[in-house]
Protein backbone atom coordinates (compact mmCIF):
# COMPACT_ATOMS: atom_id res chain seq x y z
CA UNK A 1 0.00 0.00 0.00
CA UNK A 2 1.43 3.25 -1.11
CA UNK A 3 1.72 6.09 1.40
CA UNK A 4 0.17 9.46 0.64
CA UNK A 5 2.55 12.28 0.10
CA UNK A 6 2.49 14.88 2.82
CA UNK A 7 2.10 18.54 1.93
CA UNK A 8 4.95 20.87 2.76
CA UNK A 9 4.48 23.04 5.84
CA UNK A 10 4.76 26.23 3.78
CA UNK A 11 1.85 25.09 1.55
CA UNK A 12 -0.34 24.37 4.59
CA UNK A 13 0.38 27.81 6.06
CA UNK A 14 -0.46 29.57 2.79
CA UNK A 15 -3.81 27.74 2.45
CA UNK A 16 -4.83 28.55 6.05
CA UNK A 17 -4.06 32.19 5.41
CA UNK A 18 -6.19 32.19 2.26
CA UNK A 19 -9.14 30.56 4.03
CA UNK A 20 -9.17 33.24 6.70
CA UNK A 21 -9.12 36.05 4.14
CA UNK A 22 -12.32 38.14 4.15
CA UNK A 23 -14.62 37.58 1.25
CA UNK A 24 -15.49 41.30 1.00
CA UNK A 25 -12.92 43.97 0.71
CA UNK A 26 -13.38 46.30 3.69
CA UNK A 27 -13.97 49.89 2.52
CA UNK A 28 -13.08 52.84 4.72
CA UNK A 29 -15.93 54.25 6.87
CA UNK A 30 -16.42 57.90 5.95
CA UNK A 31 -19.73 58.46 7.78
CA UNK A 32 -18.98 57.42 11.33
CA UNK A 33 -16.36 60.13 11.98
CA UNK A 34 -18.78 62.84 10.84
CA UNK A 35 -20.69 64.85 13.39
CA UNK A 36 -24.46 64.59 13.76
CA UNK A 37 -24.92 68.08 12.31
CA UNK A 38 -23.17 67.13 9.07
CA UNK A 39 -25.06 63.85 8.78
CA UNK A 40 -28.38 65.66 9.27
CA UNK A 41 -27.43 68.07 6.52
CA UNK A 42 -26.58 65.16 4.21
CA UNK A 43 -29.85 63.35 5.00
CA UNK A 44 -31.88 66.44 4.09
CA UNK A 45 -30.95 65.89 0.42
CA UNK A 46 -32.34 62.34 0.33
CA UNK A 47 -35.82 61.68 -1.05
CA UNK A 48 -38.35 60.25 1.33
CA UNK A 49 -38.07 56.55 0.22
CA UNK A 50 -34.28 56.58 0.66
CA UNK A 51 -34.60 58.39 3.96
CA UNK A 52 -36.95 55.71 5.27
CA UNK A 53 -34.39 53.05 4.34
CA UNK A 54 -31.67 54.69 6.45
CA UNK A 55 -33.62 54.39 9.70
CA UNK A 56 -32.95 50.62 10.26
CA UNK A 57 -29.20 50.93 9.55
CA UNK A 58 -28.16 51.65 13.11
CA UNK A 59 -29.29 53.24 16.32
CA UNK A 60 -27.50 56.45 15.43
CA UNK A 61 -29.18 56.73 12.03
CA UNK A 62 -32.54 55.98 13.62
CA UNK A 63 -32.09 58.92 15.97
CA UNK A 64 -30.96 61.17 13.13
CA UNK A 65 -33.92 60.00 11.05
CA UNK A 66 -36.30 61.75 13.43
CA UNK A 67 -34.46 65.08 13.44
CA UNK A 68 -36.89 67.96 13.01
CA UNK A 69 -34.72 69.79 10.47
CA UNK A 70 -35.08 66.93 7.98
CA UNK A 71 -38.84 66.74 8.30
CA UNK A 72 -39.27 70.49 8.17
CA UNK A 73 -37.62 70.55 4.75
CA UNK A 74 -39.78 67.63 3.57
CA UNK A 75 -42.87 69.39 4.89
CA UNK A 76 -41.95 72.51 2.99
CA UNK A 77 -41.19 70.77 -0.30
CA UNK A 78 -44.37 68.67 -0.30
CA UNK A 79 -47.03 70.86 1.29
CA UNK A 80 -45.80 74.48 1.23
CA UNK A 81 -43.87 74.88 -2.01
CA UNK A 82 -46.74 73.69 -4.28
CA UNK A 83 -48.95 76.34 -2.70
CA UNK A 84 -46.25 78.99 -3.01
CA UNK A 85 -45.80 78.32 -6.72
CA UNK A 86 -49.38 79.44 -7.26
CA UNK A 87 -48.52 82.91 -5.93
CA UNK A 88 -48.19 85.35 -8.86
CA UNK A 89 -44.56 86.22 -9.40
CA UNK A 90 -43.16 83.54 -7.11
CA UNK A 91 -42.02 81.16 -9.85
CA UNK A 92 -40.14 83.76 -11.91
CA UNK A 93 -38.54 85.31 -8.84
CA UNK A 94 -40.30 88.69 -8.86
CA UNK A 95 -41.69 87.99 -5.40
CA UNK A 96 -38.36 87.13 -3.78
CA UNK A 97 -38.17 90.25 -1.68
CA UNK A 98 -38.88 89.38 1.90
CA UNK A 99 -39.59 85.94 3.27
CA UNK A 100 -42.36 83.55 2.44
CA UNK A 101 -44.40 82.80 5.54
CA UNK A 102 -46.79 79.87 5.62
CA UNK A 103 -49.46 80.27 8.25
CA UNK A 104 -52.18 77.93 9.48
CA UNK A 105 -54.26 77.83 12.63
CA UNK A 106 -51.10 76.93 14.53
CA UNK A 107 -48.82 79.43 12.81
CA UNK A 108 -46.73 76.85 10.95
CA UNK A 109 -44.37 78.84 8.74
CA UNK A 110 -41.75 78.00 6.18
CA UNK A 111 -39.05 80.14 4.61
CA UNK A 112 -36.99 78.87 1.76
CA UNK A 113 -37.03 80.33 -1.70
CA UNK A 114 -33.29 79.61 -2.03
CA UNK A 115 -32.93 75.92 -2.71
CA UNK A 116 -35.89 75.00 -0.58
CA UNK A 117 -33.76 74.98 2.57
CA UNK A 118 -35.41 75.92 5.85
CA UNK A 119 -33.22 77.03 8.74
CA UNK A 120 -34.51 75.50 11.95
CA UNK A 121 -33.10 78.32 14.06
CA UNK A 122 -34.93 81.08 12.20
CA UNK A 123 -38.26 82.01 13.71
CA UNK A 124 -39.83 82.20 17.11
CA UNK A 125 -39.13 79.97 20.07
CA UNK A 126 -42.27 77.93 19.49
CA UNK A 127 -41.06 76.98 16.02
CA UNK A 128 -37.78 75.55 17.35
CA UNK A 129 -39.57 73.07 19.59
CA UNK A 130 -42.19 72.01 17.04
CA UNK A 131 -42.23 68.34 16.06
CA UNK A 132 -42.06 68.59 12.27
CA UNK A 133 -42.09 64.84 11.82
CA UNK A 134 -45.45 64.77 13.57
CA UNK A 135 -46.67 67.65 11.41
CA UNK A 136 -45.59 65.85 8.25
CA UNK A 137 -47.33 62.67 9.33
CA UNK A 138 -50.47 64.64 10.12
CA UNK A 139 -50.62 66.28 6.69
CA UNK A 140 -49.77 62.95 5.02
CA UNK A 141 -52.68 61.25 6.78
CA UNK A 142 -54.99 64.06 5.66
CA UNK A 143 -53.90 63.63 2.05
CA UNK A 144 -54.54 59.87 2.20
CA UNK A 145 -57.70 59.97 4.32
CA UNK A 146 -56.14 57.79 7.03
CA UNK A 147 -57.41 58.27 10.57
CA UNK A 148 -58.61 56.51 13.70
CA UNK A 149 -62.24 56.86 14.74
CA UNK A 150 -63.73 56.87 18.22
CA UNK A 151 -67.23 57.62 19.44
CA UNK A 152 -67.91 60.14 22.21
CA UNK A 153 -71.45 59.73 23.65
CA UNK A 154 -73.21 62.98 24.50
CA UNK A 155 -76.03 61.63 26.64
CA UNK A 156 -78.56 58.93 27.31
CA UNK A 157 -81.07 57.67 24.79
CA UNK A 158 -84.22 59.75 24.60
CA UNK A 159 -86.72 58.02 22.37
CA UNK A 160 -89.41 60.66 22.83
CA UNK A 161 -87.18 63.31 21.30
CA UNK A 162 -86.12 61.22 18.34
CA UNK A 163 -88.83 62.52 16.01
CA UNK A 164 -89.20 65.94 17.58
CA UNK A 165 -87.83 68.69 15.30
CA UNK A 166 -87.32 70.95 18.33
CA UNK A 167 -84.73 68.59 19.80
CA UNK A 168 -81.45 69.74 18.34
CA UNK A 169 -77.84 69.47 19.47
CA UNK A 170 -75.55 72.27 18.31
CA UNK A 171 -71.81 71.64 17.96
CA UNK A 172 -68.76 73.78 17.20
CA UNK A 173 -65.11 72.70 17.19
CA UNK A 174 -61.88 74.66 17.51
CA UNK A 175 -58.35 73.57 18.43
CA UNK A 176 -59.29 70.18 19.88
CA UNK A 177 -62.22 71.52 21.94
CA UNK A 178 -65.86 70.79 21.10
CA UNK A 179 -68.69 72.93 22.46
CA UNK A 180 -72.23 71.53 22.48
CA UNK A 181 -75.51 73.26 23.31
CA UNK A 182 -78.78 71.48 24.05
CA UNK A 183 -81.96 72.08 26.02
CA UNK A 184 -81.57 69.13 28.39
CA UNK A 185 -77.82 69.20 29.10
CA UNK A 186 -77.13 72.91 28.58
CA UNK A 187 -73.77 74.24 27.43
CA UNK A 188 -70.90 71.75 27.57
CA UNK A 189 -67.24 71.77 26.56
CA UNK A 190 -65.31 68.61 25.67
CA UNK A 191 -61.60 67.88 25.32
CA UNK A 192 -61.48 65.80 22.14
CA UNK A 193 -58.00 64.42 22.83
CA UNK A 194 -58.81 63.00 26.25
CA UNK A 195 -62.57 62.54 25.52
CA UNK A 196 -63.38 64.20 28.84
CA UNK A 197 -65.94 66.80 29.80
CA UNK A 198 -64.24 70.09 30.64
CA UNK A 199 -67.17 72.18 31.87
CA UNK A 200 -70.96 72.29 31.87
CA UNK A 201 -73.51 75.02 32.54
CA UNK A 202 -77.27 75.20 32.28
CA UNK A 203 -78.87 77.42 29.65
CA UNK A 204 -82.29 77.56 31.32
CA UNK A 205 -83.70 80.84 32.57
CA UNK A 206 -86.63 81.46 34.88
CA UNK A 207 -89.94 80.96 33.03
CA UNK A 208 -88.12 80.33 29.76
CA UNK A 209 -88.70 77.44 27.37
CA UNK A 210 -86.33 78.67 24.68
CA UNK A 211 -84.07 76.15 23.02
CA UNK A 212 -80.66 76.93 21.50
CA UNK A 213 -80.94 77.41 17.75
CA UNK A 214 -77.46 78.61 16.66
CA UNK A 215 -73.96 78.56 18.07
CA UNK A 216 -70.59 80.16 17.34
CA UNK A 217 -67.14 80.41 18.95
CA UNK A 218 -64.79 83.37 19.15
CA UNK A 219 -61.24 82.00 19.44
CA UNK A 220 -59.29 85.26 19.49
CA UNK A 221 -57.88 84.35 22.91
CA UNK A 222 -57.15 80.71 22.18
CA UNK A 223 -53.47 81.29 23.01
CA UNK A 224 -54.57 82.16 26.55
CA UNK A 225 -56.76 79.01 26.67
CA UNK A 226 -59.92 81.13 26.68
CA UNK A 227 -62.90 80.82 24.32
CA UNK A 228 -65.94 83.09 24.04
CA UNK A 229 -69.18 81.36 23.06
CA UNK A 230 -72.33 83.00 21.65
CA UNK A 231 -75.63 81.11 21.58
CA UNK A 232 -78.86 82.17 19.84
CA UNK A 233 -82.25 80.91 20.99
CA UNK A 234 -85.62 80.15 19.46
CA UNK A 235 -87.31 83.06 21.26
CA UNK A 236 -85.01 85.63 19.64
CA UNK A 237 -82.69 86.03 22.62
CA UNK A 238 -78.96 85.37 22.71
CA UNK A 239 -76.22 85.01 25.29
CA UNK A 240 -72.44 85.09 25.62
CA UNK A 241 -70.40 82.68 27.76
CA UNK A 242 -66.68 82.33 28.41
CA UNK A 243 -64.82 79.02 28.65
CA UNK A 244 -61.63 78.93 30.69
CA UNK A 245 -59.93 75.73 29.57
CA UNK A 246 -57.28 75.70 32.30
CA UNK A 247 -59.74 76.25 35.12
CA UNK A 248 -62.32 73.99 33.43
CA UNK A 249 -65.27 76.30 33.99
CA UNK A 250 -67.90 78.25 32.09
CA UNK A 251 -68.96 81.79 33.02
CA UNK A 252 -71.98 83.64 31.72
CA UNK A 253 -70.99 87.07 30.47
CA UNK A 254 -74.29 88.36 29.09
CA UNK A 255 -77.84 87.18 28.37
CA UNK A 256 -80.15 89.19 26.15
CA UNK A 257 -83.88 89.04 26.69
CA UNK A 258 -86.26 87.52 24.17
CA UNK A 259 -87.48 89.40 21.13
CA UNK A 260 -90.65 89.40 19.08
CA UNK A 261 -88.67 89.15 15.84
CA UNK A 262 -88.59 85.37 15.98
CA UNK A 263 -86.08 82.57 16.16
CA UNK A 264 -82.38 83.21 15.56
CA UNK A 265 -80.96 80.95 12.85
CA UNK A 266 -77.47 82.39 12.59
CA UNK A 267 -74.91 84.13 14.79
CA UNK A 268 -71.32 85.33 14.33
CA UNK A 269 -69.19 86.68 17.17
CA UNK A 270 -65.80 88.38 17.16
CA UNK A 271 -65.49 90.55 20.23
CA UNK A 272 -66.74 93.21 20.49
CA UNK A 273 -69.00 92.64 17.46
CA UNK A 274 -72.00 90.31 17.33
CA UNK A 275 -74.03 89.58 14.19
CA UNK A 276 -77.40 87.78 14.36
CA UNK A 277 -79.97 86.61 11.79
CA UNK A 278 -83.59 85.62 12.40
CA UNK A 279 -85.67 83.08 10.55
CA UNK A 280 -87.42 85.93 8.72
CA UNK A 281 -84.00 87.22 7.53
CA UNK A 282 -83.66 90.16 9.91
CA UNK A 283 -79.96 90.93 10.38
CA UNK A 284 -78.76 92.84 13.47
CA UNK A 285 -75.25 94.13 14.10
CA UNK A 286 -74.25 94.78 17.75
CA UNK A 287 -71.16 95.99 19.54
CA UNK A 288 -70.28 95.52 23.19
CA UNK A 289 -68.03 98.59 23.08
CA UNK A 290 -70.91 101.05 22.84
CA UNK A 291 -71.35 104.32 24.69
CA UNK A 292 -72.00 104.28 28.44
CA UNK A 293 -75.55 103.64 29.59
CA UNK A 294 -76.05 107.24 30.72
CA UNK A 295 -75.18 108.55 27.26
CA UNK A 296 -77.34 106.17 25.23
CA UNK A 297 -80.58 108.00 25.96
CA UNK A 298 -79.23 111.12 24.27
CA UNK A 299 -78.54 109.37 20.99
CA UNK A 300 -81.20 110.06 18.40
CA UNK A 301 -82.30 107.47 15.97
CA UNK A 302 -81.12 107.93 12.42
CA UNK A 303 -83.35 107.46 9.43
CA UNK A 304 -83.29 104.10 7.68
CA UNK A 305 -81.09 104.16 4.62
CA UNK A 306 -81.93 101.76 1.81
CA UNK A 307 -79.06 99.44 0.99
CA UNK A 308 -80.66 97.42 -1.80
CA UNK A 309 -84.11 97.57 -3.31
CA UNK A 310 -84.34 93.80 -3.68
CA UNK A 311 -82.28 92.41 -0.85
CA UNK A 312 -81.09 93.46 2.58
CA UNK A 313 -82.36 96.88 3.66
CA UNK A 314 -82.23 98.92 6.81
CA UNK A 315 -85.56 98.66 8.58
CA UNK A 316 -86.08 101.78 10.65
CA UNK A 317 -89.55 100.70 11.74
CA UNK A 318 -88.45 97.44 13.32
CA UNK A 319 -87.95 96.97 17.01
CA UNK A 320 -84.30 96.13 16.45
CA UNK A 321 -83.52 99.55 14.98
CA UNK A 322 -83.60 101.08 18.44
CA UNK A 323 -80.09 102.35 18.96
CA UNK A 324 -80.21 101.35 22.60
CA UNK A 325 -80.62 97.65 23.21
CA UNK A 326 -82.86 96.58 26.03
CA UNK A 327 -80.99 95.64 29.19
CA UNK A 328 -80.32 91.94 29.45
CA UNK A 329 -79.60 89.51 32.20
CA UNK A 330 -76.03 90.03 33.36
CA UNK A 331 -73.50 87.45 34.41
CA UNK A 332 -71.44 87.08 37.53
CA UNK A 333 -69.63 90.11 38.87
CA UNK A 334 -66.09 88.78 38.38
CA UNK A 335 -64.70 91.09 35.71
CA UNK A 336 -66.07 89.08 32.78
CA UNK A 337 -69.54 90.65 32.74
CA UNK A 338 -70.53 92.51 29.58
CA UNK A 339 -72.81 95.52 29.40
CA UNK A 340 -75.85 95.42 27.15
CA UNK A 341 -74.73 95.59 23.50
CA UNK A 342 -75.28 98.65 21.35
CA UNK A 343 -77.17 98.12 18.08
CA UNK A 344 -75.20 99.53 15.17
CA UNK A 345 -77.59 98.70 12.35
CA UNK A 346 -80.41 96.39 11.35
CA UNK A 347 -81.10 94.98 7.88
CA UNK A 348 -84.35 93.46 6.68
CA UNK A 349 -84.95 91.42 3.54
CA UNK A 350 -88.28 90.42 2.01
CA UNK A 351 -86.85 88.33 -0.84
CA UNK A 352 -83.98 86.45 0.79
CA UNK A 353 -84.41 83.07 2.43
CA UNK A 354 -82.49 80.38 4.21
CA UNK A 355 -79.89 79.04 4.26
CA UNK A 356 -77.76 81.90 5.58
CA UNK A 357 -74.13 82.20 6.60
CA UNK A 358 -72.69 84.97 8.79
CA UNK A 359 -69.07 85.90 9.37
CA UNK A 360 -67.00 88.66 10.96
CA UNK A 361 -63.36 89.11 9.99
CA UNK A 362 -60.70 91.65 10.83
CA UNK A 363 -58.62 93.34 8.16
CA UNK A 364 -55.91 95.97 8.14
CA UNK A 365 -58.49 98.63 7.34
CA UNK A 366 -61.12 97.65 9.90
CA UNK A 367 -63.87 95.09 10.46
CA UNK A 368 -65.95 93.41 7.74
CA UNK A 369 -69.25 91.74 8.63
CA UNK A 370 -70.55 89.49 5.85
CA UNK A 371 -73.98 87.99 5.19
CA UNK A 372 -74.32 85.20 2.62
CA UNK A 373 -77.90 84.40 1.69
CA UNK A 374 -80.13 82.70 -0.88
CA UNK A 375 -82.80 84.32 -3.03
CA UNK A 376 -85.04 83.14 -5.85
CA UNK A 377 -84.75 84.35 -9.44
CA UNK A 378 -86.72 83.82 -12.63
CA UNK A 379 -84.09 81.34 -13.81
CA UNK A 380 -83.87 79.47 -10.50
CA UNK A 381 -81.93 80.68 -7.47
CA UNK A 382 -78.82 82.71 -6.69
CA UNK A 383 -76.53 83.44 -3.80
CA UNK A 384 -75.72 86.91 -2.57
CA UNK A 385 -73.10 88.38 -0.26
CA UNK A 386 -73.33 91.73 1.50
CA UNK A 387 -70.31 93.20 3.25
CA UNK A 388 -70.54 95.85 5.96
CA UNK A 389 -67.26 97.74 6.44
CA UNK A 390 -66.78 99.15 9.94
CA UNK A 391 -64.14 101.57 11.10
CA UNK A 392 -63.57 103.44 14.36
CA UNK A 393 -65.35 106.75 14.39
CA UNK A 394 -63.25 109.78 13.49
CA UNK A 395 -65.28 111.95 15.83
CA UNK A 396 -64.03 112.14 19.40
CA UNK A 397 -67.57 112.68 20.68
CA UNK A 398 -68.74 109.37 19.18
CA UNK A 399 -67.43 106.14 20.67
CA UNK A 400 -69.21 103.69 18.37
CA UNK A 401 -67.71 102.65 15.01
CA UNK A 402 -69.07 103.87 11.71
CA UNK A 403 -70.33 101.71 8.85
CA UNK A 404 -68.34 103.32 6.07
CA UNK A 405 -69.40 101.26 3.05
CA UNK A 406 -71.75 98.45 2.11
CA UNK A 407 -71.09 96.26 -0.90
CA UNK A 408 -73.20 93.62 -2.66
CA UNK A 409 -72.37 90.78 -5.03
CA UNK A 410 -74.42 88.02 -6.61
CA UNK A 411 -73.79 84.69 -8.29
CA UNK A 412 -75.03 83.57 -11.66
CA UNK A 413 -78.53 82.03 -11.34
CA UNK A 414 -78.56 78.26 -10.92
CA UNK A 415 -81.43 76.06 -11.99
CA UNK A 416 -81.82 72.50 -10.73
CA UNK A 417 -83.92 70.04 -12.67
CA UNK A 418 -86.77 68.16 -11.07
CA UNK A 419 -84.97 64.88 -11.68
CA UNK A 420 -82.01 65.89 -9.55
CA UNK A 421 -83.09 64.82 -6.10
CA UNK A 422 -81.05 63.82 -3.07
CA UNK A 423 -80.48 60.19 -2.21
CA UNK A 424 -82.34 60.57 0.99
CA UNK A 425 -85.05 63.07 -0.03
CA UNK A 426 -84.89 64.90 3.31
CA UNK A 427 -81.92 66.41 5.10
CA UNK A 428 -81.71 67.60 8.71
CA UNK A 429 -81.70 71.28 7.78
CA UNK A 430 -84.80 70.94 5.61
CA UNK A 431 -86.60 68.78 8.13
CA UNK A 432 -86.68 71.65 10.58
CA UNK A 433 -88.27 74.01 8.06
CA UNK A 434 -90.72 71.50 6.61
CA UNK A 435 -93.66 73.29 8.20
CA UNK A 436 -93.30 76.14 5.72
CA UNK A 437 -96.12 76.15 3.11
CA UNK A 438 -93.68 76.76 0.25
CA UNK A 439 -91.28 74.03 1.29
CA UNK A 440 -92.07 71.64 -1.54
CA UNK A 441 -92.06 74.27 -4.25
CA UNK A 442 -89.34 76.76 -3.35
CA UNK A 443 -87.16 75.37 -0.58
CA UNK A 444 -85.98 72.27 -2.43
CA UNK A 445 -84.95 74.45 -5.38
CA UNK A 446 -81.75 75.77 -3.90
CA UNK A 447 -78.90 74.90 -1.54
CA UNK A 448 -79.55 73.10 1.71
CA UNK A 449 -76.54 74.60 3.47
CA UNK A 450 -74.12 77.50 3.10
CA UNK A 451 -70.64 77.96 4.55
CA UNK A 452 -68.78 81.23 4.01
CA UNK A 453 -65.19 81.65 5.14
CA UNK A 454 -63.59 84.39 3.11
CA UNK A 455 -62.69 84.04 0.31
CA UNK A 456 -64.59 80.75 -0.16
CA UNK A 457 -68.36 80.31 -0.38
CA UNK A 458 -69.41 76.65 -0.36
CA UNK A 459 -73.01 75.64 -1.13
CA UNK A 460 -74.38 72.15 -0.46
CA UNK A 461 -76.97 71.05 -3.01
CA UNK A 462 -79.67 68.37 -2.72
CA UNK A 463 -78.29 66.45 -5.73
CA UNK A 464 -75.24 65.11 -3.81
CA UNK A 465 -72.92 67.84 -5.10
CA UNK A 466 -71.27 71.03 -3.89
CA UNK A 467 -70.69 74.38 -5.58
CA UNK A 468 -67.59 76.42 -4.76
CA UNK A 469 -67.45 80.19 -5.29
CA UNK A 470 -64.41 82.41 -4.88
CA UNK A 471 -65.11 85.89 -3.50
CA UNK A 472 -62.82 88.83 -4.21
CA UNK A 473 -63.08 91.80 -1.87
CA UNK A 474 -61.06 95.00 -1.76
CA UNK A 475 -61.52 98.62 -0.79
CA UNK A 476 -63.59 99.44 -3.86
CA UNK A 477 -65.42 96.31 -5.00
CA UNK A 478 -66.83 92.90 -4.13
CA UNK A 479 -67.22 90.16 -6.73
CA UNK A 480 -68.03 86.44 -6.89
CA UNK A 481 -66.50 84.15 -9.50
CA UNK A 482 -68.53 81.58 -11.44
CA UNK A 483 -69.18 78.46 -9.41
CA UNK A 484 -67.40 75.14 -9.78
CA UNK A 485 -69.45 71.98 -9.28
CA UNK A 486 -67.78 69.42 -7.01
CA UNK A 487 -68.67 65.78 -7.59
CA UNK A 488 -67.76 62.80 -5.46
CA UNK A 489 -70.51 61.98 -2.99
CA UNK A 490 -72.70 58.99 -3.73
CA UNK A 491 -75.45 59.93 -1.27
CA UNK A 492 -77.14 63.03 0.09
CA UNK A 493 -74.80 65.54 1.76
CA UNK A 494 -76.01 66.78 5.12
CA UNK A 495 -73.29 69.35 5.91
CA UNK A 496 -70.00 70.80 4.67
CA UNK A 497 -67.47 73.21 6.13
CA UNK A 498 -64.57 75.09 4.55
CA UNK A 499 -61.66 77.07 5.98
CA UNK A 500 -59.94 80.19 4.72
CA UNK A 501 -57.10 78.01 3.37
CA UNK A 502 -59.44 76.13 1.06
CA UNK A 503 -59.68 72.84 2.95
CA UNK A 504 -63.22 71.51 3.15
CA UNK A 505 -64.88 68.48 4.71
CA UNK A 506 -68.30 67.15 3.73
CA UNK A 507 -70.35 64.34 5.24
CA UNK A 508 -73.23 62.28 3.91
CA UNK A 509 -76.49 62.20 5.80
CA UNK A 510 -76.47 58.40 5.98
CA UNK A 511 -73.66 55.90 5.84
CA UNK A 512 -69.99 56.50 6.52
CA UNK A 513 -69.04 58.68 3.56
CA UNK A 514 -66.82 61.61 4.54
CA UNK A 515 -64.75 63.48 1.97
CA UNK A 516 -61.84 65.89 2.36
CA UNK A 517 -61.41 68.56 -0.33
CA UNK A 518 -58.30 70.62 -1.09
CA UNK A 519 -59.82 73.58 -2.93
CA UNK A 520 -57.14 76.23 -2.62
CA UNK A 521 -56.77 77.90 -5.99
CA UNK A 522 -59.86 75.96 -7.12
CA UNK A 523 -57.56 73.46 -8.80
CA UNK A 524 -59.25 70.26 -10.02
CA UNK A 525 -61.74 70.11 -7.14
CA UNK A 526 -60.85 66.54 -6.27
CA UNK A 527 -61.54 64.92 -2.92
CA UNK A 528 -60.22 62.13 -0.75
CA UNK A 529 -62.58 59.76 1.01
CA UNK A 530 -61.84 59.31 4.70
CA UNK A 531 -61.08 55.69 5.53
CA UNK A 532 -61.13 55.41 9.31
CA UNK A 533 -59.64 52.58 11.32
CA UNK A 534 -61.69 51.69 14.37
CA UNK A 535 -59.82 51.54 17.65
CA UNK A 536 -59.61 48.16 19.44
CA UNK A 537 -62.80 47.30 21.30
CA UNK A 538 -63.27 45.39 24.51
CA UNK A 539 -64.47 41.82 24.91
CA UNK A 540 -67.93 43.00 25.94
CA UNK A 541 -68.30 45.01 22.76
CA UNK A 542 -67.17 42.04 20.69
CA UNK A 543 -69.81 39.84 22.26
CA UNK A 544 -72.50 42.40 21.43
CA UNK A 545 -71.40 42.54 17.79
CA UNK A 546 -71.28 38.74 17.53
CA UNK A 547 -74.89 38.40 18.67
CA UNK A 548 -76.49 40.23 15.77
CA UNK A 549 -74.04 41.27 13.02
CA UNK A 550 -76.85 41.94 10.54
CA UNK A 551 -78.63 44.23 12.97
CA UNK A 552 -75.47 46.28 13.42
CA UNK A 553 -75.33 47.08 9.71
CA UNK A 554 -79.01 48.04 9.73
CA UNK A 555 -78.50 50.42 12.62
CA UNK A 556 -75.53 51.91 10.82
CA UNK A 557 -77.71 52.84 7.83
CA UNK A 558 -80.41 54.24 10.14
CA UNK A 559 -77.86 56.52 11.78
CA UNK A 560 -77.94 60.13 10.68
CA UNK A 561 -74.99 62.47 10.50
CA UNK A 562 -76.31 65.98 10.87
CA UNK A 563 -73.20 68.14 11.20
CA UNK A 564 -69.48 68.14 10.46
CA UNK A 565 -66.63 70.28 11.74
CA UNK A 566 -62.86 69.98 11.83
CA UNK A 567 -59.61 71.53 12.96
CA UNK A 568 -55.98 70.79 12.12
CA UNK A 569 -56.00 67.30 13.62
CA UNK A 570 -59.56 65.99 13.78
CA UNK A 571 -62.87 65.76 11.98
CA UNK A 572 -65.95 65.76 14.21
CA UNK A 573 -69.31 64.42 13.04
CA UNK A 574 -72.56 64.65 14.98
CA UNK A 575 -74.22 61.26 14.84
CA UNK A 576 -77.83 60.50 15.75
CA UNK A 577 -78.93 56.92 16.30
CA UNK A 578 -82.48 56.27 17.57
CA UNK A 579 -82.59 59.32 19.79
CA UNK A 580 -79.05 58.93 21.14
CA UNK A 581 -76.55 61.47 19.90
CA UNK A 582 -72.78 61.21 19.95
CA UNK A 583 -69.70 62.76 18.43
CA UNK A 584 -67.65 60.67 16.02
CA UNK A 585 -64.04 61.80 16.43
CA UNK A 586 -61.81 61.07 13.41
CA UNK A 587 -58.24 61.58 14.60
CA UNK A 588 -55.59 62.09 11.87
CA UNK A 589 -52.62 62.19 14.23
Amino acid sequence: MTCKRKRPEADVASRSTASKRSRHTASPDFLSPLSDELLVRILTYLPLPDLLNTAPVSRRFYDLFGDSQIWKRLYYSRFVLPRALRIPGFRDGSAREGKLHYSSRRAIWADGRRGGWVDMHVGDLKDRSRDWKKQYKLRHNWSKGKCAVEELPLGQEQSLLETSPSHKVLVKVTEGIAVTAEVATGLRAWDLKTKQLLAQMSLDEVDSEARPSCLTIDDQKIQDHVLDIAVGFSDGSFGVWRLDVRKRRLLRRYRHEKSSNGELVGVAFSYPYLLTATKSVLISMYTFDGPPEKDRSNITESDGETISSENLQEDAEDEHTMKQSKPGIQGDSNGTTLLAPYLLTSLKSHTSRAPLALSIRKTAGGIIASIAYTFSTLQGWSLGIQDLHLRPSASKSKSTPDITTTRLAYTIPVRMGASQMPSPPATPSRHVNSSSPSFQDDELDGPINLCYTHPYLLATLPDNTLILYLCTSNATSLSISPGIRLWGHTSGISDAEITARGKAVSVSCRGEEIRVWELEGRAHGKSIEVRPIAKPITDDEERVDDVAPDAASTVQWDDRRNWVGFDDEMVIVLKESKGRESLMVYDFT
